[in-house]
């Protein structure tokens, strides 16, 4: 079975979200159960390039794109027996940042226009196309309107239904080279506009996304940003597999770059030496108050709005706040001041991922008020660094946090709200009282939440059976 995964992002190269780790965990575990994988990147300038020195140039594509003659120079590298197919262009990808520009849209019809061209002239044989997003969600019709001999099939995996690929009928011949006729018939059309991601869902075999109560959310409207009508149509071959943890490269055992490396057995003197050294770091001049976390985008769907607008009496409490993320420019700003304002708050606007592993280690509390989550990574993080999530109540959070009560502590491992500012406020106060005065539920809910199973092996058990039924749909057509 030889399986290509599209994707904007992957490590071990880039990662700007949660998007990256799905990718290359995923593609990991499917090569240990003899798939052949490929994935085609875009060659970015902040592409991390330590773990191979194998990258060679394979050939220059012509790309056209309407009026325009593109190239795309293909590079190749092999990496934990997957092949990695990197498309590179100065012009769309040698730029500071993955995405946030004007032109995102152009840049990405570049990407999957050569995308069709690998799979279709390059990688011979293929028999699966799975794609992550809408970055390449023209590829399934670009392949049914250009493809003589229809011997790929298709599978889409919706991460962040909140993007869609969404232009005007006049776009598909400008950027795809595809008739208006997609439009006029129906197909690439939605809610009047051209919906590259509902053409995508239409087009393939099977349709994922990344939890089943996401997917419910999706199904019934919730989050779902117009695509539900399409979705219950295609609601039986819809599917929401929970993602796993990278457990290798997530692991408080062994992580390199965390101050002081401890298990389940010695977690609270491991977590006090980390939070003691993190402080320090940080100069934060109370360090035995509780460290609560955000490490995320920062971005209206994470709920950072709901921070910034309660920052003030959130910082009048005996508590330390980190913050690391880059995201939304107003923001970054909005958050830098508070920073200058206050003792207890650090805000660091980058991404690192030693600092994110350094932060997961050394904080009690880790906030997610996210709008909406389809799955969630830090959270899994979290609790496999003997942090305590603290939550909203959407989509994979709600399947990987046991929200505590007074009564299940014996298995609760986080604490979820409805997500408005007196909640968010409540459940902070809370977490404060359980850390200064019930700390055996503290130690109970890291204990659970260290103890919970993240791995990858029954979600790509789940993908497996996926592809199993497209190939055996495969095989009746031919």
């Amino acid at each position: 079975m030889k399986v290509v995964m599209l994707a904007s992002e992957s490590l071990p190269f880039v990662k700007v979200g949660g998007l990256s780790d799905v990718v290359y965990s995923l593609s990991r575990r499917l090569v240990n159960k003899q798939v052949n994988v490929s994935v085609v990147l875009p060659f970015f300038k902040k592409f991390d390039t330590s773990s191979t020195s194998n990258i060679i140039f394979v050939k220059e594509l012509n790309i056209k794109m309407s009026w325009r003659n593109l190239k795309a120079r293909i590079y190749k590298t092999i990496l934990n027996h997957i092949t990695y197919y990197l498309v590179e262009n100065d012009d769309y990808f040698n730029r500071e940042n993955v995405y946030g520009y004007r032109d995102d849209f152009e840049r990405f019809a570049f990407f999957a226009l050569t995308s069709f061209e690998i799979i279709t002239k390059m990688i011979k044989n293929v028999d699966i196309v799975h794609i992550h997003d809408w970055h390449c969600c023209a590829v399934p019709l670009l392949y049914h309107h250009f493809a003589k001999k229809k011997q790929i099939h298709f599978m889409l995996t919706i991460h962040n239904p909140g993007f869609q690929g969404r232009c005007q009928r006049h776009d598909l011949p400008e950027y795809f080279n595809l008739p208006e006729y997609y439009f006029d018939n129906g197909l690439a059309r939605y809610h009047n506009q051209v919906n590259l991601m509902k053409c995508a869902i239409v087009l393939s075999d099977r349709v994922t996304t990344v939890s089943q109560t996401h997917r419910s959310e999706l199904v019934h409207g919730i989050s779902s940003y117009g695509l539900e009508y399409i979705l219950q149509a295609k609601s039986s071959d819809f599917v929401g597999i929970l993602n796993g943890l990278d457990t290798n490269e997530f692991n408080p055992k062994k992580d390199r770059y965390i101050y002081e490396n401890y298990s389940i057995k010695d977690v609270e003197k491991g977590k006090r030496i980390n939070k003691e050294l993190l402080c320090k770091e940080l100069n934060f001049e109370h360090p035995e108050y509780p460290l609560f976390c955000i490490v995320s985008r920062l971005s209206k769907q994470k709920g950072i709005e709901f921070v910034i607008s309660n920052i003030e009496k959130i910082l009048q409490l005996k508590l330390n706040l980190v913050i690391l993320g880059k995201g939304n420019e107003e923001y970054e700003n909005q958050l830098s001041f508070y920073c200058s304002q206050h003792k207890n708050v650090v805000c660091l606007i980058k991404f690192s991922n030693e600092l994110a592993h350094k932060i997961y280690a050394s904080s009690d509390f880790l906030l997610m008020p996210s709008i909406y989550e389809p799955c969630g990574i830090s959270q899994m993080i979290a609790m496999t660094y003997g942090t305590i999530p603290i939550a909203s109540s959407v989509g994979g959070l709600v399947d990987t946090i046991k929200s505590y009560n007074e009564l299940n502590s014996d298995y609760a491992n986080g604490i979820l709200f409805t997500l408005n500012n007196d909640h968010l406020i409540l459940c902070i106060l809370l977490a404060i009282h359980l850390y200064n005065d019930r700390k055996e539920i503290i130690a109970r809910l890291i204990h659970n939440g260290m103890s919970t199973n993240f791995s990858w092996s029954k979600s790509t058990e789940e993908y497996f059976r996926l592809y199993q039924q497209i190939m055996q749909k495969k095989n009746a057509l031919n």
